[in-house]
């Protein structure tokens, strides 16, 4: 395992096999996981996504408190505002940095829900999820045709 360049991980690490989602994907499901948490559903299955929710949020705030670290780091600060303007040196360094973050593997490990309970949970309610929402979310259920 190498060093990560300029970030609080004390490794990085390439996704290994076996591993199923990076930084990169947990970032991306986070709103959509703040959306099923706030869908009523029966309290056993709410019990299990609002812990896995838990899990999710954490990987999410390390990525937010690395991004908010390189900004600080590389920006410049002009009328008391903190920002990196586009296509500089700083924004390339920038953009290479948070990729190398967001492509390092989450330690999340899936969740041991069947994801057809979570949609027949899902019916229950007058809220609407979308395809694109389920297709987020899939990747995340052990028993899926993703997981």
């Amino acid at each position: 395992m190498e060093q990560c360049d300029g970030c609080l991980f004390t490794t990085h690490r390439q996704l290994k096999k076996g591993s199923f989602m990076n930084l990169g994907g947990v970032v991306q499901s986070m709103e959509t996981w703040r959306k099923l948490a706030s869908i009523n559903m029966k309290p056993k299955i709410a019990y299990q996504i609002l812990k896995y929710v838990k899990l999710v949020t954490a990987d999410f705030n390390i990525v937010e408190e690395q991004r908010v670290a390189l900004i600080r780091e590389l920006a410049e600060e002009k009328d008391g505002e903190i920002k990196i303007e586009a296509e500089t040196p700083e924004w390339n360094e920038y953009v290479r940095r948070f990729n190398e973050i967001l492509a390092v593997e989450s330690e999340l490990e899936l969740l041991d829900v069947d994801f057809e309970v979570v949609i027949d949970a899902l019916g229950d309610t007058e809220e609407v999820v979308s395809v694109s929402d389920l297709a987020i979310l899939e990747p995340f259920f052990k028993n899926s045709d993703a997981g």
